[in-house]
C-alpha cells in the first residue's frame, strides 16, 4: 500500500479523516438538545436502494488499497463508512444525530437507508470515518504514559457526568430509546424491550426468562435467584445512557478520545446499567473494569452482583 500514499491523493486513502472535535474545543451541551427529526420514509428507501451498492464498491475498494473487507463496517474512500449490521436501527441514528449535536465526538452521519427486506438489519448508515484507533486494541492503552491515561479517565468522565445530568424529555421514570420506543440490547432479554413506564416494569422483563436449565441442582439455581431478585427491592434514577460502554467504542487520537461510538443501544435508562454493562464479564483488576470502576461503577456492587446472577438465570434468552 506503500505506493497509494505517493500516487493517489490522500482523500481516497482508507486513512483519511474528516477533521474530528477535540474536547475542550466544543463545549458539550448541558442540557439535552432536541430530539432530531429523522428524513422520511421515502428518502429513508431511496438510500436503502443506493447503500447496497455502496458496500459492493467497499469490497472492490479494499481489494485496491490492500485492507480487509468488513461487510457490517464497510470503508470506503472520501473518509466514509457504510455501517450495516444486526445491530443498527433508527434510534442509533437518531442517538447519534443527539450527540453529534451536543458536541460529544462522534462521527456525522451523511445518509441513513431503510431495507424492509432485511429484517435483521434494517437500516444502513453511511458517516465519517474517525481517526484514531480503539482503546479494545491491548497495545494502545498499555503504551499510554500516566498523563496519558488521566487524560483518557478525564475526558470519559466529563461526557457520562454530562449526558447523565440531562432531563428526560419523556418522563421521569420512562426507559426508553431517544425517540421514546424500546430500548435494544443484548443484555435484554430477546434483545428489545419497552418502552417501560418505570423500573419496576423494566425488571419484570429483565426477569420474564428465569429458567434452571444451566444449573445441575435446584438448590443452586433457587441460590441464585435470591441474589438476583435484589435488584428488583432497588431503586434508581433513570438517565441517559450511551448503553454500550465498552473500550472498543472508544477511539483514541493523540492522546485524546477522538471517537465515542455505537450508540444502538443508548437511551434511558436505570442509572447503573451504563456501568454494569462492561462490569458483568472478566476480573475488576482488568484496566478497563478498573477505570469504569472509578468512573462511578464502584456505586453499584450490589447491582452488579444480582446482574451477575441474572446472566446464567436468563442464558436461554441470550441467543439472537
Amino acid at each position: 500500500m506503500d505506493w497509494l500514499r505517493y500516487l493517489v491523493p490522500k482523500i481516497l486513502l482508507p486513512t483519511f479523516t474528516w477533521p474530528y472535535r477535540v474536547l475542550g474545543s466544543v463545549d458539550i451541551a448541558s442540557s439535552i438538545p432536541p430530539t432530531p427529526r429523522l428524513a422520511p420514509r421515502i428518502v429513508r428507501r431511496v438510500f436503502g436502494f443506493v447503500h447496497p451498492y455502496l458496500c459492493s464498491l467497499s469490497h472492490r475498494y479494499c481489494n485496491w488499497v490492500g485492507i480487509p473487507f468488513d461487510n457490517q463496517l464497510a470503508q470506503l474512500p472520501f473518509g466514509l463508512v457504510l455501517k450495516w449490521s444486526d445491530g443498527t436501527r433508527l434510534e442509533e441514528v437518531a442517538a447519534t444525530m443527539l450527540a453529534r449535536s451536543a458536541g460529544f465526538p462522534v462521527p456525522k452521519i451523511i445518509s441513513y437507508g431503510e431495507h424492509p427486506d432485511t429484517p435483521h438489519a434494517p437500516v444502513s448508515i453511511l458517516m465519517t470515518r474517525i481517526p484514531g484507533r480503539d482503546l479494545g486494541n491491548p497495545e494502545i492503552y498499555e503504551r499510554m504514559n500516566d498523563a496519558e491515561r488521566e487524560t483518557i479517565y478525564t475526558e470519559l468522565e466529563y461526557m457520562l457526568q454530562v449526558m447523565r445530568n440531562w432531563s428526560h424529555p419523556w418522563g421521569g421514570d420512562r426507559i426508553c430509546s431517544i425517540l421514546g420506543t424500546a430500548v435494544r440490547s443484548v443484555r435484554i432479554p430477546s434483545h428489545s424491550v419497552g418502552p417501560c413506564e418505570s423500573e419496576s416494569e423494566f425488571n419484570d422483563h429483565l426477569f420474564s426468562s428465569i429458567s434452571g436449565h444451566s444449573f445441575e441442582t435446584r438448590d443452586t439455581f433457587e441460590e441464585k435467584v435470591v441474589v438476583a431478585k435484589r435488584l428488583r427491592s432497588m431503586h434508581h434514577a433513570v438517565v441517559f445512557t450511551h448503553g454500550d460502554f465498552k473500550h472498543h467504542n472508544i477511539m483514541v487520537h493523540n492522546g485524546h478520545i477522538s471517537g465515542f461510538l455505537d450508540w444502538e443501544s443508548a437511551g434511558w435508562y436505570p442509572e447503573y446499567w451504563e456501568f454494569t454493562t462492561p462490569l458483568r464479564f472478566g476480573s475488576r483488576d482488568f484496566w478497563w473494569n478498573a477505570l469504569v470502576l472509578r468512573l462511578g461503577g464502584s456505586k453499584y456492587l450490589a447491582e452488579l452482583e444480582s446482574e451477575k446472577a441474572l446472566v446464567p438465570l436468563t442464558v436461554d434468552a441470550w441467543a439472537w
